[in-house]
């Protein structure tokens, strides 16, 4: 054997012995290689590829604690007050059931008397109405309540009205845009059109002891029975 025949030969069982060669065939992609590592149980990043780290949980905000909302006529009913007497009583409007009084906060000397100023175009009204409803009913021996509209149109007022079944308000006195509405306004010391609704607590006397601008909540009668009671 010549000596190019003998290094040949030596060169082929060298590569023949060589653990470390690599299989022939194209390289599997890195897409290949995940998943094959995938399906053996096992996952480890091909090499070169950026390693995936799961994101860390976002840490919770404490949450605010609620603002204890002030008791109803809080701060109020010490103050001195002064009797309720508008120039001009509002006007009546009704559909079912008998007369309203001509004055609504005339009172018999022996009940409270709980105004509410509403409109058929304030959506917080409508939603408190059914409500104070209630607590007419409930209240009735120590609560005189009477429904004060001061919508601009009477035709949206008695269309509200002739709308509501037998247990929804079905009378109301009405304060149209003029002498009568500045005359209350006056009276509350107020020098524009008052955000709605709003109530009015007074006293067997005739004083205004409490104004609540906004809605009522249910948690409120429990603190009017208190006042009504003297508690």
């Amino acid at each position: 054997m010549s000596l190019r025949g003998y290094l040949l030969a030596l060169l082929a069982m060298t590569a023949g012995c060589d653990s470390t060669s690599k299989p022939s065939g194209p390289a599997p992609s890195r897409v290949q290689a995940v998943v094959a590592a995938t399906s053996n149980g096992t996952h480890q990043a091909p090499s070169g590829s950026a390693t995936l780290s799961a994101e860390p949980p976002k840490a919770k905000l404490p949450s605010k604690p609620r603002v204890p909302r002030p008791a109803l006529c809080a701060g109020q009913l010490d103050g001195s007050s002064q009797p309720f007497r508008p120039k001009r009583p509002p006007e009546r409007v009704k559909t079912t059931g008998a007369d309203l009084p001509t004055d609504p906060i005339a009172g018999d000397g022996k009940r409270w008397t709980w105004v509410n100023l509403w409109a058929a175009w304030c959506v917080p009204c409508k939603q408190e109405l059914p409500m104070l409803l209630q607590w007419q009913i409930a209240l009735a021996d120590d609560v005189h309540f009477a429904f004060v509209s001061l919508d601009d149109d009477e035709r949206q007022l008695t269309a509200f009205l002739e709308d509501q079944g037998a247990n929804g308000l079905q009378r109301s006195y009405w304060l149209p845009d003029g002498a009568a509405r500045l005359a209350w306004l006056d009276a509350l010391d107020l020098q524009s059109e008052p955000d709605l609704p709003m109530q009015i607590l007074i006293d067997p006397e005739g004083r205004k002891r409490c104004t609540v601008r906004g809605a009522v909540e249910a948690e409120d009668r429990v603190a009017l029975e208190r006042i009504v009671a003297g508690k």
